[in-house]
């Protein structure tokens, strides 16, 4: 039997790209066709509540020793487990559904960890076998969340034992830093001669040194990858350029992916960053494994429906229907570079005010990921004009939130074609985000109905969001430090109007490292205004087109058509289990 072990904090509920990442694996074709099992792993988070639902909506518990709870009598299992290491086992199935196609479906088993009371000489142990065999200091680390991910490693090996037989092949996927002790503790057993029918993967969704380093730099993207592409980087490693990095935990956890078998990378971006981090990575460790979109077919009057829909929803809130749409979906982090999208905004207003059009801007992002209750949706609205006017605290502008609606305002003060409104809700439809959205509205007006979708990110591993609209003769506006345009450059050669990539980094080819490293706030934004205002003629060229209804359905034809290359089945087969079957060679 052939079984993939998923490592993660999104083993319950999808919370980011990881979730989707691993809904794409779990639902593909080629993937179900390769692998009999899939089991999900991570940390219990909450204790509290009724022992049935632990495992999510979509999940059943079969087994919960917190709880004294055993539906099929797995006690005989997980009992002298628990009693071992001082932990509780919850363990059951879970459905993961294709995100377009519902019917489209797999069942998971799914264990979580519940390791607050573990006993304290178990965790000391396997933290000696860190410091042993991978030199991790775990006493410089008092982190809850290092903590949690240790843990969950002390009985990993013992769990996965008892549900598999010594002939079945295993593949064990650390979804970024979180499954890295269990890795390395299945490394340590093979060691001893265990587990000889056992892989173990980095599944490299980011660098989260690369991360934090792209984030808090001034100059952002045009420092880091100007400094990654310069020819004076030779033989250096990132903490050489950047400083020493041993007090992150994350780094040190990312580091030691070279003691695995494998090392799976989003995009070709992320694989330099791994050898940039770590140069003694060995090179065919790593495989570049690009993720994918879930595939949806339609046609041109489904298209025109979504796109009537958006436009209502501009002439409830603003007074007009524009001819364009612009859209940003994303998570609410630094790293998606929002201010350039209004930067471009500004840009394309100006065109926009010549050229007699106008244009429509939606960005949903928030940072409360379970969302506002419905009521206070509707209170806000009726109170002073939610999303059009936001006040700050809560139930509306938190954190972040209140710098980006005075970003948005600002704009829309000064704009003249093109208004642009925040909604800081997870949601499109009248339950989620208000009774002003059109009463027909979904999710998939969003994608279906843009003519463009932004996302120059300062750092951006892949970017699926930054994607999903092309397939419905959208097109992507993304900076270079998006690792999908090394996805999407190559399979939509022959349709280049899909796309367009912003080179930031292209001025940091005439500056020195020193110059690269001292790039301040002030001259990182000129660049990037000047980039934006020599390439926004260009992007409207092909905003105008995608939006061009006589030329739509031919378009949306040759989108669905190439988007095939894209589709996560396709990935799959072509990548992902190429370089999974390598690993057992």
């Amino acid at each position: 039997m052939k079984t993939a072990v998923h490592i993660t904090h999104e083993a319950v509920q999808k919370i980011g790209g990881i979730g989707s990442v691993i809904a794409g694996l779990a639902t593909s074709p080629s993937y179900n066709s390769y692998y009999d099992r899939t089991i999900m792993y991570g940390p219990l988070f909450n204790s509290e509540g009724n022992p049935s639902s632990r495992l999510g909506k979509d999940g059943v518990v079969l087994y919960s020793g917190i709880d004294n709870y055993d539906v099929e009598k797995f006690t005989h299992i997980f009992s002298p487990i628990e009693k071992k290491y001082g932990v509780g086992i919850v363990y059951g199935k879970r459905i993961i559904a294709n995100e377009t196609d519902p019917n489209n479906s797999n069942e998971t088993d799914i264990i979580l960890i519940h390791v607050n009371n573990m006993r304290t000489d178990q965790t000391d142990k396997l933290k000696f076998i860190l410091w042993e065999n991978y030199g991790i200091e775990s006493n410089r680390y008092d982190d809850w969340d290092y903590e949690q991910y240790i843990r969950i490693a002390v009985p990993y090996a013992d769990i996965i034992s008892a549900l598999s037989s010594k002939d079945d092949e295993l593949t064990h996927f650390s979804h970024e830093y979180m499954g890295m002790a269990c890795c390395l503790k299945i490394e340590s057993e093979k060691k001893k001669g265990k587990f000889k029918n056992h892989r173990t993967v980095f599944y490299a969704h980011e660098v989260s040194t690369s991360r934090s380093i792209a984030e808090n730099l001034p100059g952002h993207d045009i420092s880091f990858y100007g400094v990654m592409k310069n020819p004076e980087l030779t033989g250096r490693s990132m903490e050489s350029v950047f400083g020493d990095r041993s007090d992150y935990y994350r780094n040190e956890l990312v580091k030691r992916s070279s003691q695995l078998d494998g090392i799976f990378a989003v995009s070709r971006l992320i694989a330099e960053e791994i050898k940039f981090l770590n140069p003694e990575t060995d090179d065919k460790k790593i495989s570049v494994v690009y993720n994918g979109i879930f595939l949806k077919k339609t046609d041109s009057d489904s298209k025109k429906a979504s796109r009537e829909t958006l436009k209502k929803y501009c002439k409830t809130l603003f007074n007009y229907e524009p001819d364009l749409i612009f859209t940003h979906v994303t998570r609410l982090v630094s790293s998606k570079g929002l201010w350039r999208d209004v930067m471009l905004l500004e840009e394309l207003d100006e065109i926009m005010i010549r050229e007699g059009v106008s244009g429509f801007y939606i960005l949903l992002s928030t940072l409360i990921g379970t969302g506002r209750p419905s009521s206070e949706i509707v209170k806000m609205e009726k109170e002073y004009g939610w999303p059009v006017l936001h006040k700050e605290g809560w139930p509306d502008l938190v954190g972040m939130e209140l710098e980006v609606y005075d970003m948005m305002n600002r704009f829309n003060a000064r704009s003249r074609s093109v208004k642009a409104v925040f909604i800081n809700q997870f949601g499109f439809n009248r339950h989620s985000t208000g009774n002003r959205i059109p009463e027909n509205a979904q999710w998939l007006d969003l994608r279906a109905g843009s003519d463009a979708e932004f996302g120059m990110s300062v750092y951006e591993p892949f970017g699926i969001a930054q994607i999903e609209t092309v397939q419905f003769g959208g097109i992507a506006v993304m900076s270079d430090a998006c690792g999908c345009a090394g996805l999407i450059e190559p399979e939509f050669a022959s349709n280049k109007s899909s796309f367009h990539i912003i080179d930031f980094t292209s001025d940091a080819k005439d500056m020195d490292m020193g110059e690269l490293l001292s790039l301040n706030n002030d001259s990182r934004r000129s660049i990037e205004r000047n980039m934006l205002k020599n390439e926004a003629q260009q992007i409207f060229e092909k905003i105008k087109l995608a939006a061009d209804e006589n030329k739509m359905e031919k378009n949306l034809a040759m989108s669905q058509k190439l988007s095939f290359r894209i589709d996560w089945d396709h990935i799959v087969s072509k990548n992902i289990i190429p370089a999974v079957k390598k690993l057992f060679r």
